[in-house]
């Protein structure tokens, strides 16, 4: 065996042993590197974050645009663009002019006047206002279904009338409908030390929907899907994986319709639960109806990293957040941490997708249904400087 000059022939031995052991490890696990190195990004391949919310100021989103470059995000999507005749939405304006094809967003309704005549035909024809300036969408929280009341003081149902207007003028916009449904089961339970999100609603008490007159979670999800029946041609964005603790609910939902997409926004810890088995089969069977998203917020003096936390949190931290997204999805790990411990204190199972999948779920499904979609009317930058006026030939 010839050595290296100057290289002992048993150091030689050592470093042969050491890359067979390098192989082998990359055989048993996964070849794609998962600590947010650069070679890792280099060989996961671009990421879309379909499920962001950004605050829309300057140093919000150049703290964004550090940590996506740190992990390989090359584009996001805010679903918390607000509203025409909002701050909020005049500042997303300015985002998309200062991002363009790096950055997409969805607009919200807005619950004034909500239970006067016409409601309905108003918010369509603001959000047909909203689209020319460059929403993609739009997002109801759950507000809608869980806080949203009328006159008399009661919830509006998913399913009211009063939706209809929208959904139909989306689906002539060839625009998106995504909608957060209820939330886990365990904030539907009484928020005491038994319940297994405990530590979650103590710091957020807000997120618990027990007792009052709040529906049962399952009466939610009925609603959805006669508001989802009605309308055929409207394309439905169900966030957080929809009702991700009931995979066998969910395939049948989307076996059913079509038209229905689903996020993984803040939802690996309920994903996480099943047998790897059936998660895996689940993402395999909607590969091309999956998108990745991590519901991080980051505004001017605030993180959260999928939900509340009881110690502050930082940059480094939302990188490791997103380093245990992607070891869930491309590693084969058994009994790992879960990107947001607080939101269960239980360990989960990585389910090891193909790479094609991967694909699929890292960038080409938020490219078709956000990012490339056409819309049916003319989209203008109001942000864009007016041009110089021409000159006159002489």
């Amino acid at each position: 065996m010839e050595t290296l000059p100057g290289f002992p022939y048993q150091h030689c031995l050592a470093l042969i042993a050491l890359c067979f052991l390098a192989c082998g490890a990359c055989r048993k696990g996964q070849v794609r590197k998962t600590d947010g190195s650069a070679s890792g990004i280099a060989e996961r391949g671009p990421v879309i974050d379909s499920h962001t919310l950004i605050a829309p100021l300057d140093e919000s989103i150049d703290t964004a645009l550090r940590l996506f470059e740190r992990v390989g995000v090359v584009k996001f999507c805010n679903k918390n663009g607000g509203f025409l005749g909002s701050r909020s939405f005049a500042a997303t304006l300015h985002v998309k002019h200062r991002l363009k094809d790096r950055f997409e967003f969805f607009a919200n309704v807005s619950w004034n006047r909500v239970d006067e005549p016409g409601w309905g035909e108003f918010e369509a024809d603001r959000f047909e206002r909203e689209v020319g300036f460059g929403a993609k969408g739009l997002k109801f929280f759950k507000a809608m279904g869980l806080a949203a009341r009328d006159a008399d003081g009661k919830l509006i149902h998913i399913d009211d009338a009063r939706f209809d207007p929208i959904m139909q003028r989306a689906a002539k916009l060839n625009t998106v409908i995504a909608i957060h449904v209820g939330d886990p089961k365990a904030f539907f339970e009484p928020p005491t030390p038994q319940n297994e999100r405990y530590d979650e609603l103590k710091l957020a008490p807000d997120w618990s929907f027990y007792g009052e007159d709040y529906p049962p979670l399952m009466e939610l999800w009925n609603q959805t899907e006669r508001l989802i029946g009605r309308h055929p041609d409207t394309t439905f964005l169900l966030i957080h994986l929809g009702l991700s603790e009931d995979l066998d609910y969910m395939e049948k939902l989307l076996d059913a319709h079509p038209n229905v997409y689903v996020d993984t926004a803040a939802r690996v810890p309920e994903i996480g639960r099943h047998p790897v088995d059936k998660v895996r089969r689940f993402f395999l069977k909607f590969q091309d109806r999956i998108l990745f998203g991590t519901d991080l917020s980051i505004g001017p003096d605030h993180w959260q990293l999928g939900s509340v936390s009881e110690t502050p949190v930082g940059f480094e931290d939302a990188v490791k957040f997103y380093q245990a997204h992607f070891r869930f999805f491309e590693t084969d790990l058994a009994n790992i941490d879960h990107p947001t411990p607080i939101q269960g204190r239980w360990k989960v199972n990585a389910i090891h997708l193909p790479p094609e999948v991967l694909r699929k779920l890292y960038y080409a499904n938020a490219e078709k249904l956000i990012f490339a979609r056409t819309v049916t009317v003319p989209v203008v930058d109001p942000v864009e400087e007016a041009p110089a006026p021409a000159v006159p030939a002489r």
